[in-house]
This record gives C-alpha cells, structure tokens and sequence, in this order.
C-alpha cells in the first residue's frame, strides 16, 4: 500500500446571504470553480458545508506541492478569480478568509509524567 504525501491546501470560508446562497452556489460551479483548476498548481477542489460562527460556505483547493503555493497566488488566473469576487463582496457575501496549510517540520514528541 502507498501512502499519497500531504499536499497544501487553501481554505476559503465566506458568510453568504442565506437568500442569495443558491444563486451563489451555481456560480461557483459554472463560473468560478473551473476558473480557479486553471490556476496552476491547483490540482483538486472540495466543497464542504460549513457552520462556523458566521460562516455558511466553504471550499478547500489542494496544491501540487509548497512550490506551487507562491506559483498559485501570483497567477494571472489567481488575480482574475479574485476580481471575479468583487461583485459578491459588493452585495451578498461578508467574512470571507483565505487560509494556506503547508507542510509543518515534525512535532518533537515529549512524555509527560504525573
């Protein structure tokens, strides 16, 4: 059995008018998702339900390798998926981050005793 390393991920998380969610969600499946797979290093798309305070969407985009963090984000693809949020940012979507997971050096493993 081969074990698939551990790739870095984007989190984006958004609070979407709960009256402008379905409108919002076929968007992103029409428009948005297949424009941000055209970024280069993105290799996979997740959507999650989320329910965080205040935070009712959510996807997590999976990268090629840390490399491609830095490659990603400068795109020319990235900064035109960023412009094509501009008109929900304007009107039914509020507290939207962009969290990036890479890889962390190994945790030293301590034994405590009582």
């Amino acid at each position: 059995m081969s074990v698939r390393p551990w790739r870095p991920l984007i989190v984006v998380r958004a609070q979407v008018e709960p009256a402008a969610l379905a409108q919002f969600q076929r968007w992103y499946l029409r428009v948005h998702l297949p424009h941000v797979l055209a970024i280069p290093g993105i290799v996979r798309a997740y959507r999650a339900d989320c329910h965080r305070r205040g935070v009712n969407w959510a996807a997590i985009y999976e990268l090629r390798d840390e490399a491609a963090i830095q490659e990603a984000f400068q795109s020319p693809q990235a900064q035109a998926v960023r412009q094509e949020w501009e008109p929900w940012l304007e009107t039914h979507v509020q507290e939207v981050s962009v969290e990036v997971y890479a890889g962390l050096p190994p945790i030293l493993t301590y034994h405590l005793w009582n």
